[in-house]
């Protein structure tokens, strides 16, 4: 089957998607699984700290140098903020294993979140590098490290793992 390239304004061709046949989908599945495990890892992590667990930390304190980079745990975000970061990271990975559905209408609306989460993950990944590389006094030791260690290295790839599930159907020469 071929079909004629997209027509229109390049943003609306944004939207649609290249073509993916049953066997690229089925090839993409472990993908969509790995990424949406992870997001929904992270989500249930975030979870817990707007549920009030320091962990894997031994007090708020820590928790709030490790991972947001200030020095009080009085800066910890409010737990309806923590909530809200949770539903995002549930939703795609949610959009995540649709990605790869038998129908296209449901792969076509679950694009429309995974695409702007891939480039939200890059900014933050490319973001947090760039911070804690050319100004790592700009937050708490604990956080550079645990940003150059784990967090942009972690966004950068589940950003992958979103972007491959894009691969199209090769073409027959």
């Amino acid at each position: 089957m071929t079909s004629s390239p997209p027509q229109g304004p390049a943003a609306l061709r944004l939207l649609d998607p290249a073509p993916q046949d049953a066997a690229t989908l089925r090839r993409l599945r472990p993908i969509a699984g790995l990424t949406a495990a992870v997001l929904g890892g992270v989500a249930a992590l975030h979870a817990a700290w707007a549920a009030g667990s320091t962990w894997p930390y031994n007090d708020p304190t820590t928790l709030t140098r490790s991972v947001l980079g200030v020095p009080e745990a009085g800066d910890f975000p409010p737990p309806g903020m923590t909530v809200a970061v949770t539903g995002a990271l549930a939703v795609t990975a949610g959009a995540t294993l649709a990605r790869t559905a038998g129908s296209e209408k449901v792969r076509r609306i679950a694009r429309l979140l995974t695409l702007p989460a891939a480039a939200v993950l890059t900014l933050r990944g490319l973001g947090g590098f760039a911070q804690s590389l050319l100004a790592p006094n700009a937050a708490t030791p604990e956080f550079t490290r645990n940003d150059l260690r784990i967090y942009s290295p972690l966004c950068l790839g589940l950003a992958a793992g979103l972007a491959a599930l894009e691969i199209p159907t090769k073409k027959e020469s």
